[in-house]
Parts: C-alpha cells; structure tokens; sequence
C-alpha cells in the first residue's frame, strides 16, 4: 500500500531528525539482533546435543565393557552406578536396550524391547545419535553396533541408551531467554546513546537558531560558527549565502533607491520651475507674447521628461544588471549563446535615425561571415552597446563620423564604436566609468551613468569595456569585450 504524503507515520517520521534515525537504525538492530540470536540458538543447540551426547556415549561405553560371552550366550553385568549419571535431574526418563542382531534379525537381550531402532545401516563401533519419539515423550537416542568377536560368530550387539529431553530443551531455552533479554537490552542502550549522540552533535544547530532568532530583522551578516560539525557545515554555508544574496538585493535596492532619488531630484525641480514658469507667462497680457513663452516653458519640459525618462531606464538597467551580478557559474552557464554580431546590427540600424538627425555619418561595418558567440543575455548585450554608441552620437559634434565595428581576436569577441569627437583624456578615461561621473566643461545633457552601465553588464558575462584613443588620435575608441562561448 502506497503512504500518500499526509500519512501519520510520514508526519511523525518528518517532523524529527532523531526520529528519523531512530526508524532506519532500530528495525535494522532489530534484525540483526533477531538473526544473531536465531544464530546463537542453533549454536547453543548444537552445543547442548554434543554434552548431552557424550553422556550417552559414556553409557554406551559402560555397557558396552560389561558384556561377555559364555559359551554361545551373551551375558550383561551391568553395575547399578551405571545409569545414576542419567538421573541428574527429576524429570529426567532413561531407557536402554541392547540387542543381538544374528542373520538379519534383532532380538532383545535386555532393556526396553519397543525402543526404536534408527533409520538406514549402523556402521559397527561407531556412535549415532538421533531424536524420536517414544512412550509419548521426545527422546535423544545414542546408538552403537560392534561385532562379537569370535572366528565363527556372524553378529554383532546393538547398545542403545535413551533420554527424554526435557533437560536439554529446558537448558537451551533458559540460555536463549537471558541471550534474548540481553539482545533487547542492547537495542534500547544502542536507542538512547542514538537519541543522545544526535543531539549532543545537534547542539551546535540549536546555537545557530538561537542566533538568528536574536538577530534583529536588518541583519544580514553571515553566520560565524567554526565549531560546527563538517556534515552540517554546507547547511550553514548555503544560509550564508543566501543570506549575502539576500544582502547584496538589499543594498541593490537601497542603491537604486538612492540613485534615483539623486538622480530625479534635479529633472523634477526643473520640471516644477518651468511650469511656474509657464503658468506666469499665461497671465501676460500680451496673448502672443504668452503664447510664445508657454511654448518655450513646454518645450523645455518635453526635454526634460525625455532626460528623464532615458535616466530612468539607465536607473532600471543599472538595477537589473546588479540583481544578476550575484548569480554564480551554474547559473551564468545556463545563458544561451547568442551571435554579438547580430545584437550590433541591430543596435546600428535603432540609432541610425538618431545620427542622421545631428547630421552625421553613422555607419556600420560588417564582416563578411563574421559571427561572434558570446554567452550573454540579448537585452543587456544590447543594451550595453546602445549606450557606448548612444555617448559616441551624443557628444560628438555635427557632421562627426562614427563606426561601429566587430571582430574576432583569439578567443575574445569586440565590439569596436569609434568616433571622431572630443575624445577623453586618458588621466580621465577610469574616472568616466563611475556612476554620476560628469566631465568638467561638458556641456550636453547627461545622467553619468551610461558607461558605468556598459562596464558592468559586460562584467556580469565575463567581459569589459576599454576606452582608446579613436583613429589617428583624435576621438574615442570604446571597444565591448567578451569572451567567446563555446
């Protein structure tokens, strides 16, 4: 019968460790003790047969010494201390017989004439021990033949000597009652030193949920035990890590938080200046001349919501790269290989409008049967790049030539967008990569935040972002490296 996952004994086996080992060790001491006893019983068995035999034997023996021959009669003086060392106990019947076996036949010399003979040949001068029943009682029979020993005699005497066995089946269950109570008694010892091993090893897990439970709930520190047992030990290192995961969410959040509420601040003042701008203008009595300035306010406010809303989705995108920085290489292996060629044409043909509309001469250059296999996500590869060439149009000036390029070199893949702008002094070329960072002087509309976001999406696959000088020396080469799946 199938335990479904409510049963009782699944609950109960469930809500315990020392349960648990209790129910897989105990039934197993159980049946080793039960096949060691069932052992001992036949050994113990064996023993008492072979004491007990010997005495028979020696009976045997003893008859057999008091038997002679006169003439062609066999006589018996049979001492009476001969049998007294049957009667060791008061329950104990004896019976014997000896018996002359002539021609095929057996006749009774004297002694029990219905003692019963064993099954199959007697081998002469050897003893022979079976089990019968006889006179309503079990009995243990020795037996022994020898010829008689005269040039013409074709017989042999047959010495049979009997014992009920009430004594040795009483001895035998005496000495398996105490090897049994002495088994059970194990059990129940090996059960306790069970219940307190595990938990004298378990001690150390209380120590740990009793300092969880006295953490407040912004702790997020990892647990320190160095006491703890090596079997428990990956348990306290997965909590650990979820707990640094846990905590590195937290900060993500707090930083984004605090990203945004830095980064809003400035778009949302002047938001809320060019509106009272524009509502003051409205009350101009000059209908033409408030007409103009309103326009003027809405315009700058259509600006500054699109700056707004680029820095934004930089904010998001720089949030969603840092909730994945943490995951490790089991996961980071699970990315699906994607062509980097196709995520640049792609990204070329979405800001083509965008360079034509500052007038200048955005190409992109491809190699013919060129494909670069990155293990990446599509979006932020995509996104990465966006921003090194969304900075490369942004800040160059009118009729600027930007390239945008891949190659292959070794087992790194690059995404090469050169222009011929400005360019960045190399004393400044770290500094432009931490987030907020603005150049002195610059005077186009920016967050600070688009290389800081292509570093580290490229970081998040293995990779990174450099930043040269363009061609001749004059503009900015940002080339997107990554290593090449297999």
């Amino acid at each position: 019968m199938r335990l479904g996952p409510r049963h009782p004994v699944l609950l109960w086996r469930r809500g315990s460790l020392r349960r648990q080992l209790l129910l897989l060790l105990v039934p197993a001491l159980a049946a080793m003790m039960a096949i060691d006893t069932w052992l001992s019983y036949g050994t113990l068995r064996d023993a008492a047969n072979r004491a007990y035999d010997r005495s028979l034997y020696g009976s045997i023996r003893t008859i057999d010494n008091a038997i002679g021959m006169a003439g062609e009669s066999i006589q018996l003086t049979l001492p009476d201390a001969a049998m007294e060392m049957f009667e060791s106990a008061a329950q104990t019947h004896v019976y014997y017989r000896v018996s002359l076996e002539r021609a095929g036949k057996v006749e009774t010399i004297t002694g029990y004439d219905d003692l019963p003979l064993p099954a199959g040949d007697l081998v002469n001068n050897t003893p022979r021990f079976y089990d019968t029943q006889y006179l309503g009682d079990a009995v243990r029979i020795g037996v022994m033949a020898r010829p008689v020993y005269r040039p013409d005699a074709r017989m042999r005497v047959i010495i049979q000597v009997a014992e009920t066995a009430e004594p040795r089946s009483a001895l035998i269950a005496t000495v398996w009652r105490s090897a049994l109570a002495r088994d059970l008694l194990l059990i129940l010892l090996s059960a306790a030193i069970l219940v307190g091993g595990v938990t004298y090893v378990l001690h150390p897990l209380r120590r740990v949920r009793d300092d969880v439970e006295a953490r407040s709930p912004d702790d997020l520190a990892p647990l320190a035990f160095e006491r703890v047992p090596s079997e428990v030990r990956p348990l306290v290192d997965a909590v650990n890590l979820h707990v640094s995961r846990s905590a590195a969410m937290a900060q993500s959040q707090a930083q984004f938080i605090a990203d945004a509420a830095h980064q809003l601040r400035t778009p949302l003042a002047i938001l809320k200046t060019q509106a009272e701008y524009a509502q003051r203008q409205l009350r101009d009595p000059d209908p033409e001349a408030a007409r103009r300035a309103a326009g003027e306010a809405v315009g700058g406010i259509v600006t500054q919501l699109e700056q707004a809303a680029r820095l934004t989705n930089q904010l998001l995108a720089l949030a969603r790269v840092r909730q994945h920085h943490g995951e490790n290489a089991q996961e980071a292996d699970a990315i699906d290989i994607i062509d980097a060629v196709a995520v640049a044409e792609q990204v070329a043909l979405d800001y083509l409008p965008l360079a034509r509309g500052k007038q200048q001469d955005f190409g992109w250059e491809p190699v013919p049967g060129l494909k670069l296999p990155v293990r990446a996500d599509p979006a932020l590869l995509r996104e990465a790049l966006a921003n090194l060439v969304h900075n490369a149009i942004q800040y160059s000036p009118r009729g600027s030539r930007i390239t945008l390029s891949a190659t292959r070199d070794d087992e790194t893949a690059c995404l090469i967008v050169e222009d011929d702008g400005p360019g960045i002094p190399a004393g400044e070329r770290e500094k432009v990569f931490a987030r907020f960072y603005r150049r002195v002087g610059n005077a186009e509309p920016g967050s600070g935040l688009g290389l800081a976001i292509s570093r580290e999406m490229a970081s998040r696959f293995g990779g990174t972002v450099e930043l040269g000088d363009g061609a001749q020396g004059v503009g900015v080469r940002a080339v997107l490296k990554l290593p090449v799946g297999d």
